[in-house]
C-alpha cells in the first residue's frame, strides 16, 4: 500500500511522471523498455500472453463457470417468444437444447487456440484479420457489450428490488419522485445502482482469480432454480407442456420455420461465446481444461433453465391464467403469497439474490471482461482490462437501458440478432486456425506493427477475412432489416432467411475463406504453416517455457549447481514481446 501511495505522489512531480503513471503496465520483463508509441500500440500487460502463474482455471473451474453462466434469466425466458408464436412447448425446448449443443462445439473450437497460446480474443483476431484489421472485429464486439451490459444490469436491478422487498416490504412502496417520462421508478432506479455497485466491486477482481466466485454461484443459482420450480409445481398440482400449447394447430410449413426460428434464437443467445471463449480459455491450466467440461457442462446447464422457465410459466398460467416469464414477476407473485411468513420471504430473498448473481456473472463474462479486453487492444498504451470494465459499467448507465427497453423494440431486436453479425467472425477464426494455419501461430509477430510481422498482410489488413466477413452478411441482410421493420416490402420467403441466418452466414463465411486460400494463395509467406504438423509451434512454446521455468526454479534453489541461463542463439522465447 505504501509503495502505491509513493507512486501516486510521484506522479504529480512532473508531466513525464504523470504520463508514465497513467500508462497501462507493460508486459513482464519490459518495464525498462522505452515507451515509444509504436510499442504501446500493440501490447501491454493484459494483452501479453498469460504467464504460467495466471493460468488458474482448471476443468472444474470451467464446469462451475458454465453452470453459473448458463443458469441465467435469459435462458429461463428463452422459450417465451417462440411459444407465443404457436410452436409447441416441447418442440421449442428441444430446438433450443439442440442449438446450445451445436454452438458448444463452436465455442470450444474457438477456445482451443487461446488456450494453447494463452492469448485473448483481441490478440488472437490479429492472426486472422491482420494487425489493423482486427480492430474491425474488436469494435463490433465492444459496441454491443456496452448495450447488453446496461440492459442486463437493469434486469439484475429488478431482482434486487424483489430481494430488498422480501426483507423490507415497505421498500417497494416508497414514493416515486420521477416523472412517467423517465421510464423507471425511483425504487427500480435505486435497485439498478445497488446492482451496479456490487457489479463494479466484483469487476476489480482479476478474471484469473474469479474461480471461487463461479464455484459458489453455480451451487447457489442451481439450488434457487430448483426451489422456484418446486414451489410452482407443488402449488399448481403439476403441469404438462400442453398448458401453454396453442389452441390452433400449425401447418407443416409454419411448424418447420418456427422450429428453425427457435434453433436460430438459441444460437443467437450464445453466439457471443464463440468469440468470447478465448478471454477465459487463456487462463486454462491445461489446453483441454476448457474442452470436455464445456462440451458436457454448457449444453446441460443451458437446457435446464429453458425447461424450468417453460414449466413455471405453464404452472403460472394454470394457477392465475397468466404465464409469468420474467423471473422478477415470478418471484414477485411468490412474495405476494406470504405477507407475514418471514421464513418463506427469506427463501424468496435468497432466490432473488441468486438470480441477480446470475445476471452479474453473465455481465462479467460476456460483456464487461470482453469489453475490457477490446478497449485494451484498441488503446493499449492507456487502457487495461480493469479500466475498460469500469468504463463499460459507466457507459451501461449512460445509455439509460430502461429507455431502450421501453421505446426501442426494433433496437432490442437488432441486439437479439447479434449472432448474425458474429457468425462470420467466428467462422473466419475457426477456418484460419484449423485449416489455413493448422494451429501454428508466431506469438511475437502478433505484437509487431510493421511488414516484418507474419500478420501484417496488406498494410495491416487481411483482405480475405475482412471482405468475407462483409460478404457473408449480405444474403441475410434484407431479412435482418425486415426483422427490425416488419413493414418493409420483403416477401415472406425472404423474411424467413433470418431464421437460418447464423448457420447460413457461418458456413458461407467458412466456405469462402477456404476457397479464397485455395484459389488465391498467399505469396512470400515466411512460414508456410500448412507444411507443419498441427500446433507444432504451440508444442515448441510449451517446451521452451518448461526449459525457462526449470532454469528459474534451479536459480531460486539454495544449493544447486550453476546453470547457464542464457538463451541459445536462434531459439524463440515464447513470452518475450518484441518492441518494434
Amino acid at each position: 500500500m505504501g509503495y502505491k501511495l509513493d507512486q501516486f505522489k510521484h506522479a504529480f512531480t512532473s508531466k513525464e511522471a504523470f504520463v508514465k503513471y497513467i500508462e497501462a503496465p507493460p508486459p513482464i520483463g519490459e518495464e525498462q523498455v522505452s515507451s515509444d508509441d509504436r510499442r504501446h500500440r500493440w501490447t501491454n500487460l493484459d494483452l501479453a500472453p498469460s504467464p504460467p502463474q495466471d493460468r488458474k482455471w482448471t476443468r472444474w473451474t470451467f464446469l462451475a463457470f458454465w453452470g453459473a453462466h448458463a443458469a441465467n434469466a435469459s435462458n429461463w425466458t428463452a422459450g417465451s417468444s417462440i411459444i407465443s408464436l404457436g410452436l409447441y412447448p416441447l418442440d421449442t425446448w428441444l430446438s433450443l437444447a439442440f442449438a446450445h449443443l451445436f454452438i458448444t462445439i463452436l465455442i470450444v473450437a474457438n477456445g482451443r487456440g487461446p488456450a494453447r497460446y494463452h492469448i485473448g480474443f483481441p490478440v488472437f483476431a490479429r492472426s486472422v484479420y491482420g494487425m489493423w484489421g482486427s480492430y474491425m472485429a474488436v469494435a463490433m464486439r465492444a459496441i454491443v457489450c456496452i448495450i447488453w451490459n446496461g440492459v442486463n444490469s437493469y434486469y439484475g436491478g429488478r431482482l434486487v428490488t424483489v430481494a430488498i422487498t422480501a426483507i423490507w416490504p415497505r421498500y417497494k412502496l416508497l414514493p416515486n419522485a420521477l416523472p412517467a417520462s423517465a421510464g423507471i421508478t425511483s425504487v427500480n432506479l435505486a435497485s439498478f445502482f445497488i446492482f451496479m455497485f456490487f457489479f463494479m466491486a466484483i469487476s476489480f477482481v482479476h478474471s484469473r482469480d474469479l474461480k471461487w466466485f463461479y464455484y459458489i454461484k453455480s451451487v447457489f443459482v442451481i439450488g434457487a432454480m430448483h426451489g422456484v420450480l418446486a414451489w410452482w409445481m407443488i402449488k399448481s398440482g403439476g403441469v404438462s407442456f400442453t398448458t401453454l400449447a396453442a389452441s390452433k394447430p400449425l401447418t407443416k410449413n409454419a411448424h418447420i420455420w418456427l422450429v428453425l426460428r427457435a434453433f436460430n434464437a438459441g444460437l443467437g443467445t450464445a453466439s457471443s461465446l464463440t468469440v468470447n471463449q478465448g478471454d477465459m480459455a487463456r487462463y486454462a491450466d491445461k489446453p483441454n481444461s476448457q474442452l470436455w467440461t464445456t462440451l458436457i457442462g454448457y449444453p446441460i446447464a443451458s437446457a435446464i433453465p429453458c425447461l424450468y422457465g417453460i414449466l413455471v410459466a405453464s404452472a403460472a398460467k394454470k394457477m392465475t391464467g397468466k404465464a409469468y416469464w420474467n423471473l422478477w414477476d415470478t418471484l414477485d407473485y411468490m412474495l405476494d403469497q406470504y405477507p407475514h411468513n418471514s421464513g418463506a420471504r427469506f427463501g424468496i430473498f435468497l432466490a432473488a439474490v441468486a438470480m441477480a448473481l446470475a445476471y452479474l456473472a453473465v455481465n462479467l463474462a460476456t460483456n464487461s471482461l470482453p469489453f475490457g479486453s477490446d478497449v485494451s487492444a484498441l488503446f493499449p498504451r492507456w487502457m487495461t482490462i480493469r479500466r475498460g470494465q469500469v468504463i463499460c459499467t459507466a457507459l451501461g448507465i449512460v445509455i439509460v437501458p430502461w429507455k431502450l427497453l421501453v421505446s426501442a423494440t426494433a433496437f432490442i431486436t437488432f441486439l437479439s440478432g447479434y449472432g448474425y453479425w458474429l457468425a462470420p467472425i467466428a467462422a473466419c477464426m475457426f477456418t484460419d486456425y484449423y485449416v489455413v494455419k493448422k494451429g501454428n501461430l508466431i506469438i511475437p509477430d502478433l505484437y509487431i506493427g510493421d511488414s516484418s510481422s507474419r500478420y501484417w498482410y496488406n498494410r495491416g489488413w487481411n483482405p480475405r477475412a475482412c471482405t468475407i466477413t462483409i460478404l457473408a452478411l449480405v444474403p441475410c441482410l434484407p431479412s435482418f432489416a425486415a426483422s427490425i421493420s416488419p413493414s418493409l416490402p420483403i416477401a415472406q420467403g425472404g423474411k424467413n432467411m433470418f431464421y437460418i441466418s447464423f448457420v447460413m452466414t457461418y458456413f458461407l463465411a467458412m466456405t469462402m475463406y477456404v476457397l479464397s486460400y485455395n484459389i488465391w494463395p498467399e505469396k512470400k509467406v515466411r512460414v508456410p504453416e500448412k507444411t507443419l504438423r498441427f500446433e507444432r509451434y504451440a508444442d515448441e512454446n510449451d517446451e521452451e517455457e518448461k526449459r525457462v521455468m526449470g532454469i528459474v526454479t534451479a536459480e531460486e534453489g539454495s544449493e544447486v549447481e550453476e546453470i547457464d541461463s542464457k538463451p541459445v542463439e536462434g531459439e524463440s522465447k515464447s513470452y518475450v514481446v518484441p518492441t518494434q
